[in-house]
């Protein structure tokens, strides 16, 4: 296991707030933004209820927790 596995890594909100979230918080959020985001009902969700800014948001997330 490699040492950076058990680093908690910050992401940055819209406010500019640091959440630092640890290995398993990763991965979950990972996995859910792969799900949400090859649905195309969960990507017609996400639009009307946030707007489509949102499904951009959510990829770049995912690029970010892909590690």
């Amino acid at each position: 296991m490699d040492e950076s596995d058990d680093m908690a890594i910050g992401l940055a909100d819209r406010t500019g707030a640091l959440m630092m979230i640890n290995k398993k918080e990763r991965l979950l959020i990972k996995e859910l933004l792969v799900v949400t985001l090859k649905s195309p009902s969960a990507k017609e969700w996400i639009v009307k209820k946030l707007g489509r800014e949102y499904i951009q948001i959510g990829e770049r997330l995912l690029k970010a927790v892909g590690d």
